[in-house]
């Protein structure tokens, strides 16, 4: 199988190209960067010039797995301009090209729980409604409505998946890493957003590949939707408490009791769909944050 995986460089893109690997699948990697030491043929893209249309020209494939895009609420929330271009016109940018020169080629769209908002049931099914409370979350529902588009319209396979709080080695912002980051500047006390109350369905970033890699094997790409998450909701408080449990147990963690725009107050993922198709994760969160932990140690 050749499959080519957009975003190669970022946190999820990498863990798809060593599974793949792994499995001795052909792999193209494609992102914006850089990348004269990737152990795989790889291109640079920029946007609005001839790259991806002359690879898809020159190569073909049978998988696209889109890893691209912006994943921080909170720079969308104060540039969102460059996120919808992230996150969104790419998005018709890569279909039309497929639509052109690969039809065959089916596809894979990495959305995001942050399309549902802030739920009012637990857990959260797929057709839940979508009511995106951050531009991150609304420019991810509109490449969700992009997609639909091209599947409907042009009949491209396509399907579309949902992660949730995706964490593990490898993954340089967000929740974790802020913490981390700033333990390192002060070990003795941690400012943490909010009450400690709200919540995440974290997801271990291997098992959030196994999981496309399942639905790769068995989806009928008709354009359907899969959650991708543990199916448990874990506090914040206890989330932090499980990292510096295995950081320094010492730390005292202050929660500061506000909230920042665009952030979610409690998620948890029903996660039956794609259990009906024969996966079951490898991670609960204790193991996965004690693996994240150990790769915090290894860069000091």
């Amino acid at each position: 199988m050749r499959i080519l995986v957009l975003g190669s460089e970022g946190f999820i893109g990498k863990h798809v190209i060593r599974f793949y690997q792994h499995l001795g699948w052909n792999i193209w990697g494609a992102d914006l960067f850089e990348a004269a030491s990737a152990d795989y043929p790889y291109v640079k893209l920029s946007r609005l010039s001839p790259e991806l249309d002359d690879l898809l020209e020159q190569q073909s494939f049978d998988y696209c797995i889109n890893a691209a895009g912006s994943g921080n609420v909170s720079y969308s929330v104060s540039h969102p301009l460059i996120d919808f271009e992230a996150n969104a016109l790419d998005v018709i940018r890569l279909l039309d090209a497929i639509r052109k020169l690969q039809p065959q080629c089916r596809y894979v769209q990495m959305s995001s729980a942050a399309v549902y908002g802030n739920p009012t049931v637990l857990p959260i099914r797929e057709d839940a409604p979508c009511i995106p409370v951050s531009p991150y979350g609304h420019h991810k529902w509109i490449a969700e409505i992009i997609c639909r588009e091209y599947a409907t319209i042009y009949k491209l396979g396509i399907v579309i998946v949902r992660p949730f709080s995706v964490y593990g080695p490898g993954l340089k912002k967000q929740l974790f890493w802020d913490l981390y980051r700033r333990y390192l500047d002060n070990p003795a006390v941690l400012d943490v957003w909010g009450t400690g109350q709200e919540s995440r369905d974290f997801v271990f970033v291997e098992d959030l590949v196994a999981a496309i890699h399942t639905i790769i094997l068995k989806d009928n790409f008709n354009c359907g939707v899969y959650n991708i998450a543990s199916g448990h909701e874990t506090t914040i408080a206890e989330a932090v408490s499980g990292l510096f449990g295995h950081v320094n147990s010492n730390t005292s963690i202050q929660f500061n009791n506000k909230t920042r725009a665009g952030d979610p107050l409690n998620w948890r993922a029903d996660i039956s769909q794609l259990l009906s198709l024969g996966y079951q994760p490898s991670f609960d969160f204790a193991a996965g944050i004690e693996k994240l932990a150990q790769w915090y140690k290894s860069l000091n």
